[in-house]
């Protein structure tokens, strides 16, 4: 079980626009998840060993830094 350090928001952005972004901040997508009702995709970023989970939350994209 992790201990999210971090919760990020991105406001009406898409999953895949997030996903573009923290891959330039260094993180590995993991897998994913896409379905009429839900994307959810775990990233892994070696050098500061933690995940990020994205989620949809309504409009919004979350993301929560583990540690």
């Amino acid at each position: 079980m992790a201990t999210y350090i971090k919760t990020e928001h991105f406001f009406k952005r898409e999953v895949e626009a997030v996903s573009d972004i923290l891959r330039a901040r260094g993180f590995r997508e993991e897998w994913s998840i896409i379905t009429p009702y839900q994307a959810e995709i775990k990233m892994f970023h070696v050098l500061q060993n933690k995940f990020a989970l994205l989620r949809k939350q309504g409009n919004n994209t979350v993301v929560d830094y583990s540690r």
